[in-house]
């Protein structure tokens, strides 16, 4: 059985949450986790913090939810350059 970590990006809206971004962080959980915890955000939603990083352990098509933070939209466009500076250093090493 495969295991994948991701982290799932969601908005709150009137009418519940929304699903809008996905990155894929592999199949190392020491990696994936050393990762999240750089993520910029907070464990609890606050004042502008509305978009939630959820970050999953994906077994067998079920994500079951490890961690989250809750962050703003500046936190959102520095956690997105965190993940994509990670996964484009990791695809480099394996190349």
């Amino acid at each position: 059985m495969e295991i994948r970590f991701s982290v799932h990006i969601t908005i709150e809206t009137s009418t519940g949450r929304k699903e809008f971004g996905n990155f894929e962080l592999g199949a190392n959980r020491e990696t994936a986790t050393e990762l999240f915890t750089l993520l910029k955000g907070t464990t609890t939603p606050s004042g502008s913090r509305y978009i939630l990083l959820e970050f999953t352990e994906d077994i067998a098509g079920l994500a079951v939810p490890i961690g989250i933070k809750h962050c703003c939209l500046d936190e959102l466009k520095e956690n997105t350059a965190i993940i994509t500076r990670a996964i484009f250093k990791t695809h480099q090493l394996e190349q």
